[in-house]
């Protein structure tokens, strides 16, 4: 999750790590300019402690080893990035009167394609070898190896995924590299945009440079209110953090200044930012952790008295860290998510150490025999040379593994249970459900009947978990020689004028959503609606009982009759997982634990239900529990796709029996 480039130091930083030999040509032009003495190019180990706090927090956090916050690691290199790579060109700038723009890419690609293209085709061959996922997931992952290598993985996620922090992304082993592209999407243009700005508006660089992060963060701010996930992973959001570090690489340096209240007050900024998470990120949110790394680098920058914060920073452990953390972030990821896709229920806390110490490991050798290899120039190889060389080398593995993955998606589909289960959803779910972050382009979506150009006259509204039970609907219309429809939304309950408690679009989205739906019921003749959705077990946390009352009050004149369904069993694993691993306990929970959950909002409903002589409760309990546990799987179907929407093939049995009475 954090940006890759921010790990990658430039040359210089790594000389007393990697070699000398590359950076010969900078030394004597070094030298030749009095005014950029070494102060300018010194190697500064306090910056590779600060990249140990980074990885290390991320690593922390992704095993959820106590770092509740370690995610904003990423911002922390975002800054470091900012200012080591704007070093590097202003210093060439400063000496030079030019940057070369074919130089920096070659060692952009000199320093991250190695590295990354053995881990995406180790992750992706491994993946395909541990893991017998459906034909759909094969070709995501495919789709996922090939963005990463060609730095749009970012937009890839933010397309493809519920969200970072959605739980399902966890199983997803190229998820972190969405940072990579981020950073050199960044480098496309900064380079670029630096040279503009120091030969137009040289006196006034910073100025104009802090005006770009200004409209960044406002730009982010705005993101997260309209569409949060772009705002995450796109880079116009992120690019504040990186302009931030430039703007300390173009500051007068190697004062003799005190940096210790600096370096003191930046590290425990960024190690509260670490420890606590903040709303509204990566907006304001991630200005703790930024502000925290820019004075840290500030600190670097004018100083070289640190006191014992630079002491500690510099120190052979945190050094050491820093120097392979580049290897450590595109290693450790990989192998948390396919450990957990690989298992069911909770990773122990043994496992996920385990995990952590041997990325560490692998991070090593990865640094010693390939990262710093490649760091050293081939005098035989031009920039130009390089720089194509590493762009036909990325799009033809890029084209591999879609190659890859498209064979399998295009062989028969599987057709045994963990296949059937992880795809039991309903045949139109993804033509007509609509995403949380989705806007009404058209509503209702077309062709989404049961039956073609017939009036429809059943009716199932409400969240993902009503798209689960679309079946009983089509099940209901048919035997009454009716058309059925659904009208679903991602978190959004049928109930009006309800906070569901997503991000302010998202739940404005929601309100207007049901408006819709209430409208449509108000005009149309409905002969039966439907209403179900993942019901809030605590009914004291909103007002969830009072507006759902209203909502009913204002449906129960409107239609000839209507189904209430009650909640079901949240399973501990999902159930594809656990029957793929022949272990159904790790999904299983016990009836009396679901029933004492979900007591008081079963009342809740069989009361309301009761109060209409129109309206018809069904509570799910003794169809989806025995008389010990809810299992994932009965009579040899599962009951769930997941962990929590009913499966198609339990949602059409269940109406079989219900029509049956």
């Amino acid at each position: 999750m954090l940006g890759n480039a921010a790990l990658f130091p430039n040359q210089h930083w790594n000389l007393p790590h990697c070699g000398h030999r590359m950076v010969a040509t900078w030394v004597s032009a070094e030298q030749s300019v009095p005014e950029y003495k070494s102060k300018w190019f010194a190697y500064r180990p306090e910056i590779d402690g600060l990249r140990a706090i980074a990885v290390l927090s991320v690593v922390l956090y992704h095993a959820d080893l106590g770092v509740s916050a370690g995610f904003v690691g990423v911002d922390v290199f975002f800054v470091i990035s900012g200012y080591l790579i704007t070093s590097l060109l202003y210093q060439e700038w400063a000496i030079t009167g030019r940057i070369g723009l074919m130089a920096f890419y070659a060692r952009r690609v000199r320093r991250i394609f190695p590295a990354l293209i053995v881990v995406v085709l180790s992750t992706f061959v491994v993946s395909t070898m541990m893991l017998t996922p459906s034909f759909e997931e094969e070709l995501e992952l495919s789709r996922s190896a090939a963005a990463s290598l060609m730095f749009v993985g970012n937009l890839f996620f933010q397309v493809n995924t519920g969200g970072y922090f959605d739980p399902s992304a966890n199983h997803l082993p190229m998820l972190h590299l969405w940072s990579l592209s981020v950073e050199e999407q960044f480098y496309a243009i900064w380079p670029i945009l630096l040279i503009a700005i120091l030969r137009l508006r040289p006196m006034s660089r910073n100025a104009l440079i802090v005006s770009l992060a200004v409209v960044s963060v406002l730009l982010a701010e705005v993101l997260i209110l309209f569409n949060p996930n772009a705002a995450f992973y796109q880079m116009p959001a992120r690019f504040w953090e990186l302009v931030l570090g430039g703007v300390i690489a173009l500051l007068p340096g190697g004062q003799q200044r005190d940096g210790r209240p600096e370096i003191i007050t930046g590290t425990v900024l960024v190690l509260i930012a670490m420890a606590i998470p903040i709303d509204h990120f990566p907006g304001l949110g991630a200005l703790p952790a930024v502000a925290g790394a820019v004075l840290v680098l500030h600190a670097v920058h004018i100083s070289s008295t640190l006191g014992t914060v630079g002491a500690w920073l510099r120190s052979r452990p945190m050094v050491f860290f820093g120097l392979i953390s580049y290897s450590l972030y595109l290693w450790h990821w990989p192998m948390l998510a396919l450990y957990r896709a690989s298992q069911v229920g909770p990773a122990p806390l043994s496992a996920r150490a385990l995990l952590a110490a041997s990325a560490i490991v692998l991070a090593w050798l990865s640094y010693r025999f390939v990262e710093c290899p490649w760091r050293r120039s081939d005098p035989r190889t031009t920039d130009s040379g390089l720089v194509a060389s590493g762009l036909i080398m990325s799009a033809s593995m890029a084209f591999l593994v879609m190659k890859v993955g498209v064979f399998f998606y295009q062989e028969p589909v599987r057709d045994d249970l963990v296949s059937r289960t992880s795809r039991d959803w309903p045949e139109n779910r993804f033509a007509c459900h609509y995403r949380g972050d989705e806007v009404f382009e058209v509503f209702p979506k077309p062709r989404c009947n049961s039956v073609p150009d017939k009036p429809v006259r059943v009716l199932i509204w409400g969240d993902s978990h009503a798209l689960a039970w679309q079946p009983i609907a089509w099940a209901i219309a048919q035997r009454e020689g009716l058309a059925a429809t659904s009208y679903t939304r991602d978190a959004c309950p049928p109930v009006l004028d309800y906070d569901n408690g997503k991000r302010w679009q998202e739940a404005n989205h929601c309100r207007d959503f049901n408006v819709r739906v209430f409208n449509k019921v108000k005009i149309e003749n409905i002969d039966t609606l439907i209403l179900t959705a993942l019901w809030p077990n605590d009914l004291m946390g909103s007002n969830f009982k009072e507006k759902f009352e209203s909502t009913v009050r204002l449906l129960a004149p409107k239609v000839r009759r209507i189904v209430l369904l009650g909640p079901t069993p949240y399973l501990r694993d999902s159930a594809p997982r656990c029957i793929e691993a022949g272990n159904l306990d790790a999904c299983a929970v016990t009836r009396s634990s679901f029933e004492v959950r979900s007591s008081a909002l079963r009342q809740f409903l069989a009361t309301l239900a009761a109060q209409y002589d129109n309206f018809e409760y069904l509570d799910l309990t003794d169809f989806f529990c025995d008389q010990e546990t809810c299992p994932a799987l009965k009579d040899g179907y599962a009951l769930y796709w997941d962990t929590n929407h009913v499966s198609s093939t339990a949602a059409r049995h269940f109406s079989a029996r219900y029509l049956a009475r």
